[in-house]
């Protein structure tokens, strides 16, 4: 089984280990070098692909080896995967050398194999460092090339981190200092995966979080605490790879979201998995999150610019405002630099810190609920969420766009710890939560009138006061609606009692 740590780094990585961490370590350390020429073979409907495995030639030196990668798990950004390998006397696979135990029944590996052609091929320079001492045995490498098919290629810029002997946690101890000294971002994506979207064409798009975080009846805490964490820390690593190969704001809409469930996860859980890593954590978390809270403008300007949005009948026809509006955005997005944040030791340290608990879980020791089944929380847990929103809401008094502003972060804090436990109750779960929903996409409709009224006040428009009157108007009308799906929301039965 291989276990590996990944991570993204830019072409300094290689050079400021050598010279401020390679001197430190306390342990044998060889190092080499060698240009390794990969080829990666499937069948011409992807057999291999579809089954999440791998099978890889490679070169190095003149030594030729085949390879198979079969399904594993990654969990935060570690890599579980079961590889197996056989020489070859010459580069092309041959997948009956391989123990036939390796393979699914229903595999016909002879016919498999009769179809094997190359897919697509990654030439990259590596650099490896084998590090050992009495506990551990790691091997670190600094992969700098290119995937390629065809006349098409990406850049590949990877540290890898294998564990070869020890314990998974010197994995993390040596990826925290590598992230203290150059920028690394926790990885997801096999130089495979790179390439099979590189050869398909892949459009990289965003994906909403499912509308429920996947609980079973019987999980414990600690399971539903990890469930949580694995999805924030996995959709937060998709979106940033999104965003980073097309650009795409939305991803960035995404990412903030992924921060505020880790940090929601760890606020409801820490009364349980009591330990000061998820006191650290909760820290690291809440100083992050306000890092990605100008992306709150970045989705207003979105909003009032979309052509398929609530204000689409008025802002786009108004070419002066649409550009004043792209004006901002660009501006923004200068100013904030959303790559520089993704590889901001910040960044990579919550997610490296996240994604050691669910190694570790040091819970375990110092902690004693951890085994009790979330179930007996989540309806305490839930009530008492949603009492204090309660609380917040006049029963018999309208609400104006102010109370509503500020009843936002508790909503929404509410609403995302009934996504991590809603799952273990399907009575009515839905028909609960949708007029809460409504005033959610009402307080952000709200938020983009109170952006655009700003706005006006910077720029010159020739309708200004006109569009000031709209403003109101909208304001009003998006209130009356909210106020209707308050009075509905707080009639409704819960489903959790």
């Amino acid at each position: 089984m291989e276990i590996e740590l990944k991570l993204v780094a830019d072409q300094d990585a290689l050079q400021t280990f050598e010279q401020q961490i390679l001197p430190k370590l306390e342990a044998r350390v060889t190092r080499s070098a060698s240009d390794l020429f990969n080829d990666y073979y499937d069948t011409p409907d992807q057999f291999l692909g579809q089954r999440k495995m791998g099978c890889r030639v490679r070169t190095v030196d003149g030594h030729i080896e085949q390879t198979i990668k079969t399904q594993g798990k990654v969990e935060g950004g570690l890599h579980q995967r079961p590889e197996f390998n056989v020489d070859l006397d010459e580069a092309k696979p041959d997948l009956e050398r391989f123990e036939r135990n390796i393979w699914a029944d229903d595999i016909d590996v002879e016919e498999v194999n009769r179809q094997l052609t190359v897919q697509f091929s990654t030439h990259f320079h590596r650099v490896t460092f084998d590090i050992q001492d009495d506990e551990n045995h790691l091997e670190l490498v600094f992969d700098t090339g290119q995937v390629k098919h065809k006349q098409h290629s990406v850049d590949i810029g990877e540290i890898e981190i294998e564990l070869k002997r020890g314990s998974p946690s010197s994995l993390f101890d040596l990826a925290d200092e590598i992230s203290k000294v150059t920028p690394v971002r926790l990885s997801n994506v096999t130089k495979a995966a790179r390439g099979y979207q590189l050869m398909n064409g892949t459009s990289l798009q965003t994906i909403a979080l499912p509308k429920f975080l996947a609980l079973a009846q019987e999980d414990t805490t600690e399971d539903g605490f990890c469930k949580a964490i694995e999805c924030g820390l996995s959709h937060w690593q998709h979106h940033e790879y999104v965003y980073l190969q097309t650009g795409h704001h939305g991803a960035l809409r995404e990412i903030a979201q992924s921060v505020q469930l880790l940090l929601q996860a760890v606020s409801l859980y820490l009364p349980v998995l009591q330990c000061q890593e998820l006191l650290n954590l909760h820290k690291q978390l809440l100083l992050l999150s306000e890092q990605w809270s100008w992306q709150e403008d970045l989705q207003c300007i979105r909003k009032l610019r979309s052509k398929k949005g609530p204000f689409c009948q008025r802002i786009p026809k108004n070419q002066s405002l649409m550009s004043y509006l792209k004006g901002r955005r660009e501006g923004l997005l200068s100013v904030q630099s959303p790559e520089q944040l993704l590889a901001s030791m910040e960044s990579s340290q919550v997610q490296l810190g996240a994604s050691r608990l669910l190694i570790e879980r040091p819970w375990q020791t110092q902690a004693t609920g951890h085994n009790i089944a979330v179930l007996k929380h989540a309806r305490g847990w839930l009530s008492q969420g949603w009492q204090t929103v309660m609380q917040s809401l006049p029963p018999k008094k309208g609400m104006d766009f102010t109370k509503y502003i500020t009843l936002e972060v508790l909503l929404r804090q509410t609403l995302m710890n009934g996504f991590m436990l809603a799952d273990l109750f399907t009575e009515s779960r839905g028909k609960f939560r949708a007029p809460w929903l409504d005033l959610i996409e009402g307080i952000d409709e709200i938020k983009a009138l109170l952006f655009l009224r700003g706005a006006l006040e910077e720029v010159d428009i020739e309708d200004s006061k006109e569009l000031q009157g709209w403003i109101d108007e909208k304001l009003n009308a998006v209130i009356n609606v909210m106020e209707k799906s308050r009075k509905v929301a707080m009639n409704a039965e819960v489903y959790w009692s």
